[in-house]
């Protein structure tokens, strides 16, 4: 049958349905359709059906969540990714891995022969053979001087080489240690200074992993501080996803998400959010959240830095609900409803009208959030709007379902304390004083990193350790500046206990070097304590002699560290940034007032604050602060609100906001709020409920407005009942109806 043929009878049979209905006679099914839009009930004849080829399915339940769409890229862990190089210059003499290797933490990877490396063997030989000589000469001047054969000042100056000379030792000592030499083979240098053997510098890897990268070769000489190696542990990733600011509220910790990945499409990762970023991309304003996945070692690594795909964020718990299929939902002004099969038989099929309230869509289906339907219910598909358009009212009513659904509030209108107010842009400002750098004093490399992704801290807590060439020769300089004053005290020890066979000139000249030396000591320390080392361990320094290996990055307040970029190995210079810390216990606002503007602020006027993460709930605080100064850019001037009370979301650094200065004094005006006002072109209308509980769209002319209210000065009567929230989707549905 053509569809021209089958619309025209369709159209005749329901024509006499309707017909005999306004003859006041009950319409008999087997001339087509009847319909009680007062009950909700149709009856339609096995042949209308069968024209109107109506098709109807069988509803159940569908799981449904809700969930946040992003982006994420995984990363590696800091303490997962490391470069390798070499304190000192040199030639590549063994190479002993190649890129894609598996190696462990402590494995030597190539060594190298460097002329740094000889002169520093030369100078442990060479300390060492000077101190055993000055050890036999201390020791046969020590017999002269108590035979009187010499004088006793002899004696002093044989002593004081002995300190001068196992200064030297310590020094070259710590020297090898600093560079993490074997111990065993300084040990046989000094036991056999006479019997050099040839040393080569190992580098070693400082962590378990895979080797990704290496340019070496044999005979290369390479520079000290170049990455020579780069080492990977994919026992596990970080996910680092990007969440609009607007919904960085809905995000939290122990949130579930699901990743599917663009190199694995058919392949869907759970994971759970253990970390909430505390910094805003500068540029795109993009919050960060931090899970992590692990890598299954049977399987191979599937994950691999760099990877990039979709990320579905949970937003609520999955439930078991009941969904219908999106062609069966029926829409009447604000209203939506389906038609539920009650019964068929051979003769006639019989359908109710059931409203519904919709939540998300799954698929070919819709989440159905209220309602009286239960599984295995079979509603209409096919045929659904042609049915359905029986049952639709012409006008706006809103059953109790749809009220719930879409948050509909009628409230009567009332004269309200409303006062002008000026909106301008603003960002989330973290105080100066309350941000800082945390860095290294002096060049290095990362050794270890001791904090995790926006983890709170204290002052003075050490956040990562560098090794740095610098810092080990500084140290060296404290202790031979140590020892050298040391050495001078015991000199003026000795020569006082000399008495009149010493010069008062010779005793002169010690205590003018002792003070030189104590000069040099007090100095060095200051710069060790500027670089980070506490006085404890300056202490232990001079007492021990062991050089500290590492030089540690302090965090000079109390906040929490934002992202970091950087990783195991990587080169710092002095004074290079490597954590951001904010303390974000006090927060201001700052806003952008035009230069047109700016007689209309003033100091002390009341601000509400809406945040993009948070635009429904505004904050209060009040102007404090101007800058006095308009830009040559923009042409705007800054001022500075801070907050009467702190709102619900985080706040971080340049998030965005909006600003509501009231400028004039309050007054009493017939006003609704903002929300009632829906706009069509440059009409502006408010839904008012009648008496029969129908909604009409009704003009009316606005007057002054804030971010709260807007006046109404024509249309509107004190005690209508006006449509205060809700009335977009009233003004949906009442486009529908026209």
């Amino acid at each position: 049958m053509s569809m021209k043929y089958r619309t025209l009878l369709v159209g005749l049979l329901l024509t006499t349905a309707i017909v005999v209905a306004h003859e006041g006679h009950k319409p008999l099914p087997t001339r087509g359709m009847e319909v009680n839009p007062e009950t909700g009930r149709m009856t339609l004849t096995d042949v209308a059906r069968s024209i109107l080829d109506v098709q109807t399915t069988e509803i159940g339940p569908q799981n449904v969540s809700p969930a946040l769409l992003a982006y994420g890229t995984l990363v590696s862990p800091w303490d997962h990714h490391a470069l390798v190089s070499t304190p000192l210059s040199g030639r590549i003499v063994d190479l002993l891995v190649t890129p894609g290797e598996t190696v462990r933490a402590g494995q030597e990877l190539a060594a190298l022969e460097s002329p740094d490396l000889q002169a520093l063997q030369l100078e442990v030989r060479s300390a060492q053979t000077s101190l055993d000589l000055a050890v036999r000469l201390f020791a046969s001047t020590e017999v002269a001087a108590k035979s009187g054969a010499i004088p006793e000042v002899r004696l002093i100056e044989a002593r004081n080489q002995v300190q001068l000379h196992r200064a030297a030792v310590e020094i070259a000592r710590a020297k090898w240690r600093s560079l993490q030499l074997p111990e065993e083979d300084l040990e046989q240098m000094l036991r056999s200074p006479a019997d050099p053997r040839p040393q080569k510098l190992s580098l070693l890897s400082p962590i378990s992993g895979t080797v990704t990268h290496s340019d070496l070769s044999v005979g290369k000489v390479v520079n000290a501080r170049e990455h020579l190696f780069e080492v990977l542990d994919l026992s596990r990733v970080w996910l680092k996803v990007g969440v609009l600011e607007k919904d960085l509220s809905r995000v939290s910790v122990g949130q579930s998400l699901q990743l599917r990945l663009t190199a694995w499409p058919d392949l869907t990762l759970d994971a759970t959010v253990d970390v909430l970023g505390q910094r805003l991309d500068p540029v795109t304003h993009l919050g960060t959240v931090w899970a992590t996945l692990s890598n299954n070692p049977s399987a191979g690594p599937l994950l691999i830095p760099g990877m990039s795909g979709q990320v579905a964020l949970r937003i609520g718990d999955v439930t078991a609900g009941i969904a219908v299929p999106a062609d069966a939902v029926i829409r009447d002004g604000a209203e939506r409803f389906v038609l539920v099969e009650q019964e068929r038989t051979q003769a006639i099929s019989t359908f109710q009208k059931q409203t519904v309230a919709l939540g998300q869509r799954v698929g070919p289906y819709i989440e159905l959030r209220a309602g009286s339907l239960f599984p295995g219910d079979r509603v209409v598909t096919q045929g659904s709007h042609q049915l359905g358009s029986y049952f639709t009212q012409g006008v706006l009513r809103v059953s109790d379902e749809t009220a719930r659904d879409i948050g509909l509030d009628v409230q009567p209108a009332a004269e309200t304390a409303l006062s002008e107010t000026m909106t301008v842009d603003g960002i989330v400002d973290v105080p100066p004083a309350r941000r800082t750098i945390a860095s290294a004093q002096l060049g290095g490399t990362i050794a270890r990193i001791l904090t995790d992704r926006a983890q709170h801290v204290q002052a003075g807590q050490v956040l990562a350790e560098i090794i740095s060439q610098e810092f080990q020769n500084l140290q060296l300089e404290l202790l031979r500046a140590h020892l050298d004053t040391e050495l001078q005290q015991e000199v003026i020890r000795n020569l006082g206990e000399a008495g009149d066979a010493i010069s008062q000139r010779r005793l002169w000249e010690a205590e003018a070097k002792f003070q030189q030396a104590s000069d040099v000591r007090a100095s060095l320390r200051q710069r060790l304590l500027i670089a980070g080392v506490t006085a404890s361990q300056v202490a232990q320094l001079e007492n021990t002699r062991q050089l500290m290996p590492t030089l540690p990055v302090i965090a000079p307040i109390s906040g929490v560290v934002l992202d970091f970029d950087k990783f195991l190995g990587h080169i710092v210079q002095p004074d290079e940034p490597v954590f951001e810390i904010h303390d974000l216990s006090t927060i201001w606002i700052q806003g952008f007032v035009s230069e047109r503007d700016l007689p209309r602020v003033e100091i002390g006027q009341t601000v509400r604050v809406r945040l993009v993460s948070d635009a429904s709930e505004p904050v209060t605080g009040t102007v404090v602060r101007s800058s006095r100064k308009i830009g040559t850019e923009d042409r705007t001037t800054s001022i500075w609100v801070e907050l009467k009370s702190k709102p619900r979301v985080a706040m971080l650094h340049n998030m965005m906001a909006r600003l509501s200065i009231e400028t004039t004094a309050a007054r009493k005006r017939l006003a609704v709020p903002r929300s009632a006002v829906v706009r069509e072109g440059v009409r502006s209308y408010v839904f008012v409920q009648t008496d029969d509980g129908t909604f009409e769209r009704r003009l009316v002319e606005l007057g002054i407005s804030n971010d709260l209210f807007v006046e109404v000065t024509r249309g509107l009567s004190v005690g209508d009942l006006t449509a205060t929230a809700g009335a977009s989707a009233l003004q949906t549905g009442y486009a529908a109806l026209k």
